[in-house]
């Protein structure tokens, strides 16, 4: 069981969480892998499909006893007597063994395809909403090539796996068992001579098991490690040219790639030695049929048909035991393949909405922090807030140092974390009470970047309420002071922004952002340097105009800006994680030049995100 769980279904070493079996996952998987519990709980939706695909299947197996059989008709009783009509009967049969099988096969295949492709889609849209229920400790850690990965080549794998790979074993098992039974039929002497090298080749099988399963398992480590680097560097290509480290890159590049294809090699050369191995049976096998069958035919128990038949059949019981090589690598693919998805199936987040939880409360949404405690991962108590209130409809300023715990405040109110000890309240109730779908309709968290979308104006702004009316577009168009760049495209609210608004500059993404938060109309609306790409004076319009929009709503800013700070009554001071002072606007005027601007200044000239 240790050995079980120490594999875990993990390929990085930075798995940080979940990657655990049940203990009735466990003891189901001393009686058959638990790769093909977890396939077969994802194709029975589909099992109607698969039962007429292996009828197809069974009917095709059927129809290639027939091509031996009838050449043994031929040559025992068709061509001694020279019979013209049974001559063309016979070709007929086999014409119709061929042609009935290759039907059947393609039909069984493409039913098979119709339900693994389904099976596809289901499993892709299962993933993604469990990946969307993950928490921001997660994707923290986590690179995002490595994030995407198990949604392109495990689940391509295991598609794959089911309609191509499945069917081929099922054929093969099909085959080999209305082969045996035939022969046997034929032959009982030389089927009995043939059988026992059948062992031989399992125990080759076994023997290479484990090779061919760990080889498969480095194959999707370095697929995974050569994802999240690619998806890092062409999401960095500009930084790096900018900084002259192209050549670091390549190499960087070519080593994870040299290693992905050794990882490959390795995995063929492995498979060869298997076929190398498991082809002495099949050598053993023909050479039994020639010797004892051509013996057999000399002393007159077996005729000559029989002996064709009977070889034919051997071929035919061979064939696809020699292919088994190559079945058995791809499913050990497969098998690593349904392992990485079943990590990240295992992943749970660490925020969770409790058994019995509350709607967010419809007035008096002040916020209480007690004895809050916070640290990050391997921090303990780093973050620490006593004792503070925050009354509902409220502006308020926070202000400090860079690493203050400023952004961390509002992570904690908008339950990105949570606090380690003691608790926040809004309306008196604990905020891990509250749903968390409501509480995030709530309370509005935007932060110095905002995420924007590869799509128009408008379908950035009704990403948070797709029903919102052109008119409420251009109201929060005009308080975000976005009418002059609306004037200004060609196709106004239509007009394409790219990914991640990259044609906008910053100032302009963060005046949609903005727009966009209006139009969700939250009852707690948080601003951490949100506004830091504006020039001051457009800074105070745009504050100006969020303050009287949302005039029942809180208001927490968070600045280094001592004009934007000027501009609230109330301003928290914070530095190492605590607070230090309650000010007044006239407090910090007194002491302006504390909390100065980062380097580089503010206004429209923030770069865009990424190329577009």
């Amino acid at each position: 069981m240790d050995d079980c769980v120490a594999r875990c279904l993990c390929f990085s070493s930075e798995v940080p969480f979940g990657c655990q079996f049940t203990k009735c996952e466990v003891v189901l998987s001393l009686q058959i892998p638990s790769e093909l519990h977890w396939l077969s709980k994802q194709i029975r939706p589909f099992v109607p499909l698969h039962v007429a695909s292996f009828l197809c299947m069974i009917a095709g197996s059927l129809l290639g006893l027939l091509t031996p059989l009838v050449l043994k008709w031929l040559i025992d009783q068709v061509l001694p007597r020279r019979e013209t009509g049974l001559l063309l009967a016979a070709a007929g049969l086999i014409f119709f063994s061929y042609q009935g099988r290759t039907a059947l096969t393609s039909m069984g295949n493409y039913l098979t395809l119709n339900a693994v492709q389904k099976m596809a889609l289901r499993l892709r849209m299962d993933i993604l909403r469990h990946l969307d229920t993950l928490s921001a400790d997660y994707y923290e850690s986590t690179l995002p090539g490595a994030v995407m990965y198990p949604l392109k080549e495990p689940i391509e794998e295991v598609a794959n796996f089911g309609s191509d790979l499945l069917p081929s074993i099922l054929r093969m098992c099909l085959t080999t068992s209305f082969t045996v039974v035939t022969m046997f039929v034929l032959s009982p002497v030389l089927t009995l001579a043939v059988l026992p090298l059948v062992p031989l080749f399992l125990v080759a099988r076994q023997h290479f098991r484990m090779k061919l399963s760990n080889d498969s398992d480095d194959v999707q480590r370095n697929l995974v490690a050569w994802n999240s680097f690619l998806e890092e560097h062409i999401s960095s290509v500009l930084p790096i040219q900018l900084l002259g480290q192209e050549r670091r890159q390549e190499r960087k590049a070519f080593r994870l790639l040299a290693r992905t294809t050794r990882s490959h090699i390795a995995l063929f050369k492995t498979g060869v030695w298997f076929t190398v191995g498991t082809s002495v049976a099949v050598v053993l096998a023909m050479s039994a049929v020639i010797g004892y069958g051509g013996w057999s035919v000399v002393a007159g128990t077996l005729s000559l048909g029989s002996l064709v038949a009977f070889y034919s059949f051997v071929t035919q019981l061979f064939d696809p035991l020699s292919g088994a090589a190559e079945l058995y690598a791809r499913a050990q693919r497969t098998f690593a393949s349904i392992r990485q998805l079943q990590a990240v199936c295992a992943l749970r987040p660490s925020i969770t909405d409790p058994p019995v939880c509350s709607q967010f409360p419809t007035q008096h949404w002040g916020l209480e922090f007690t004895e809050v405690k916070f640290g990050y991962e391997r921090q303990e108590n780093v973050f620490r807030i006593p004792s503070l209130r925050i009354a509902a409809g409220e502006k308020i300023a926070i202000a400090g140092e860079n690493g203050a715990g400023k952004s961390t405040l509002a992570r904690l109110i908008t339950r990105v974390y949570d606090v380690q000890s003691g608790s926040i309240q809004v309306g008196g109730t604990d905020i891990r009470n509250v749903q968390l779908q409501t509480l995030r309709r709530c309370i509005c968290y935007l932060p110095r970047d905002p995420v924007l979308f590869d799509g128009t104006l408008a379908s950035n702004l009704r990403f948070v309420r797709p029903g919102a009316s052109d008119r409420e577009l251009r109201e929060v168009i005009q308080l975000a002071d976005l009418v002059g760049l609306v004037e200004t495209l060609s196709e106004g609210l239509h007009q394409h922004i790219g990914p991640d608004g990259c044609q906008l500059s910053g100032g302009q993404r963060q005046r949609l952002a903005i727009a966009r938060a209006l139009l969700q109309k939250p009852r707690i609306l948080i601003l951490d340097e949100a506004t830091s790409c504006l020039d001051p004076a457009s800074e105070t319009l745009i504050l100006r105009n969020v303050r009287d929009y949302l005039s029942t709503s809180t208001l927490i800013v968070v600045s280094h800006r001592a004009s934007t700070l000027s501009a609230f009554n109330k301003i928290l001071v914070l530095s190492d994680g605590r607070i230090l002072e309650d000010l007044s606007s006239d407090a910090l005027v007194s002491r302006q030049g504390v909390f100065p601007e980062p380097q580089g200044g503010a206004g429209a000239d923030c770069p865009p995100p990424g190329n577009c």
